[in-house]
């Protein structure tokens, strides 16, 4: 079967277009948007900056899960709706959503309590389509078992939540699938200025960054999805002005070593943080500290790695001090919180509630914000989206599908069994490869496997998960990449658990710099970026 080809809308137009709904911001609710929209029968458009997922969406702990924390608020009906969302995802895409144990040490009444009210809360949890993603109720381990597992601890709970080992091409999936049922999408389109017709909203000026082309997009709807972005955009036109929010939240993750085989999680007064095995590592975080500047100028500090490094050595997880030399990778960004206040505290308390914002009540007509929320509850935040949408459109539309049906690329009703047949019908493959590419391919692993077949190179294995260089060709073919970084940190996981060797990259740029015809100027220029990018921000 041939695979789906995801092409810049943006390249094939004149110097002007009209859709239905125009999306400005393609993270993970943008793209999840796309789908609901166009799998609704109306015609949508959307523009990313810079790359797919690239910034919010890619900066998260990889969990699809109800938020136990949450619980504390008494934020029950958020909860509840995480919860939900948690089994649609993984039912919608099995090979990138899947149970995930952890373990809560030394928990209290209220940890107690609140593990108990997560269980009634996810009442459907086994309602599944593959048997294979039922979530068991949470137990209390018997110190036996903690010794077992060689933890540290006096008493702890097990409990499940789920995974997702790449939120980027979770991410990316949503936006296949909007594309499959006829969706405009393009990266590296930025969004310069809305257009107005008096009061209304009418469309927007983009600008092609790849070809320096401006375009027209007019659109009866146009959807601000652009998250941290999203007051800024606003500010940025002739007729909205918005208050800047004082306070945003910033939060990172350290790759290490792995020190923990079971994701620990740790409960302090300065908020949350887990140890959790992934790819062979240990990912750690998240942070929850208060950012006041511009969100341009954010980036990973080495005040915020050091700061980190501190709070996690005083939690007494470790038996070791975790040192500067111990980080190996560094990510993080800013939250679009629907609320925040003025301090760190409350940074972490603010709710990751979605918020949806109609302009028409600032007497604005044709636009809407969309921002806050969870990862988790993309999906169901792109129905509330539609919603309104749909009251402003005269349109028929069709029904919505989007928790009925599989993802592309993830239509795979049993899981474990796909996963065995893959491994036995390409003997010729490592089977660490063969799970790689099933995990975060889905359905079109195959077709990295046909790109491998037909050279040597491509068939080179690039690290230890089993990646191949042939999904470097896929990317740059299929998959819009437009340079390395996009191919390191958003289509491969190849740059995500730190800088990989220079033989590594010198691999990935020989078949790049061919595909996309690049001088040695470029090729030089293109590593450099890449380094920057991946380099920890500290001394050792």
């Amino acid at each position: 079967m041939k695979p789906q080809k995801l092409e810049r809308f943006i390249e094939k137009l004149g110097e002007e277009a009209r859709f239905d709904v125009l999306i400005i911001g393609g993270g993970i609710t943008g793209s999840a948007l796309a789908y609901e929209v166009a799998s609704r029968g109306l015609s949508v458009a959307l523009v990313e900056k810079e790359d797919f997922g690239g910034a919010t969406s890619s900066a998260t702990g990889k969990l699809i899960h109800g938020g136990l924390r949450y619980l504390k608020r008494f934020d029950l009906s958020l909860v509840r709706e995480a919860l939900k969302e948690r089994r649609i995802l993984s039912n919608i895409a099995p090979n990138l959503v899947y149970p995930y144990p952890m373990i809560l040490p030394d928990p209290g009444l209220l940890e107690r309590v609140g593990l108990f009210v997560y269980d009634l809360l996810s009442f459907d949890r086994n309602w599944t389509w593959d048997r294979s993603k039922k979530i068991p109720a949470h137990k209390i381990l018997s110190k036996k078992e903690i010794r077992s597992r060689g933890l540290a601890m006096d008493s702890a709970i097990y409990f499940y939540d789920c995974i997702m080992p790449s939120p980027e091409r979770l991410t990316l999936a949503f936006l296949k699938s909007a594309v499959q049922e006829g969706a405009s999408v393009s990266n590296y389109t930025k969004a310069e200025e809305l257009i107005f017709e008096g009061n209304r909203v009418i469309g927007a000026f983009v600008k092609d960054l790849i070809h320096n082309k401006n375009v027209k997009l007019n659109a009866s709807v146009i959807v601000n999805a652009s998250g941290p972005w999203s007051q800024d955009f606003l500010n940025g036109t002739k007729k909205i002005k918005v208050p800047i929010p004082k306070t945003r939240s910033e939060g990172i993750y350290l790759i290490t070593k792995k020190y923990f085989d079971t994701m620990v999680l740790h409960v302090g007064k300065k908020g949350h943080f887990s140890f959790a095995p992934w790819r062979g590592k240990n990912m750690i975080g998240p942070t929850e500290k208060a950012y006041y500047g511009p969100v341009e100028d954010w980036k990973l500090s080495s005040e915020s790695i050091l700061e980190f490094l501190e709070y996690i050595n005083s939690s007494g997880l470790l038996s070791e001090k975790l040192k500067v030399q111990d980080v190996e990778f560094a990510y993080g960004g800013l939250r679009p919180l629907a609320e925040t206040g003025g301090e760190d505290k409350e940074t972490y308390s603010a709710s990751r509630k979605s918020e949806l914002q109609d302009h028409s009540k600032d007497r604005i007509e044709g636009l809407i914000s969309a921002g806050g929320g969870k990862y988790t509850t993309s999906r169901h935040f792109a129905e509330k989206i539609f919603k309104l949408i749909r009251k402003k459109s005269s349109k028929k539309v069709g029904p919505n599908v989007s928790k009925k049906k599989f993802l592309k690329g993830c239509e795979i009703p049993d899981i474990q069994s796909y996963l065995e047949k893959a491994k036995t019908s390409h003997p010729d493959f490592p089977k660490n490869t063969i799970e790689y590419l099933v995990r975060h391919y889905g359905t079109e692993y195959e077709s990295i496997l046909e790109l491998a077949d037909s050279s040597g190179q491509l068939s080179e294995v690039l690290d230890e998960d089993g990646e191949l260089a042939a999904q470097v060709l896929y990317a740059i073919r299929f998959e819009m990449a437009m340079n390395l970084q996009d191919i390191f940190l958003r289509r491969t996981g190849l740059g995500t658990v730190g800088l990989p060797t220079d033989e590594v990259i010198s691999k990935v740029v020989e078949i790049a710099g061919k595909e996309w015809r690049w001088t040695n100027e470029k090729k030089s220029e293109e590593i450099q970026k890449l380094k920057r990018r991946l380099k920890v921000p500290v001394s050792f």
